[in-house]
């Protein structure tokens, strides 16, 4: 299944990038989202039926969430695409 990401998920993985590099080794930035982009392609797989969110508000716009270390990852399946239309860190949603 091809995967998708919106304007919002690729915006949050370029600070979610910036930061990991601002807090660790020159590259590991890169390296954290190469790992998290590989985890949502992973995760991409035919003929699964996702649950929604469990969060009201994601659970109400239609969304399914899988989870990436702390971060939520709210998706869609449209027309046999994994479109992720939001990546939120998991704290905010509480």
């Amino acid at each position: 299944m091809k995967v998708v990401l919106k304007r919002q998920p690729q915006i949050a993985l370029a600070a979610i990038a910036s930061f990991v590099e601002s807090e660790n080794t020159e590259g590991s930035g890169k390296r954290f989202i190469v790992k998290f982009v590989k985890f949502i392609e992973k995760s991409a797989v035919t003929k699964v039926k996702f649950a929604l969110c469990h969060h009201h508000i994601l659970a109400s716009l239609k969304y399914s969430c899988i989870i990436f270390n702390k971060w939520v990852i709210a998706f869609a399946i449209e027309n046999n695409s994994m479109v992720v239309h939001k990546i939120i860190h998991g704290t905010i949603l509480k």
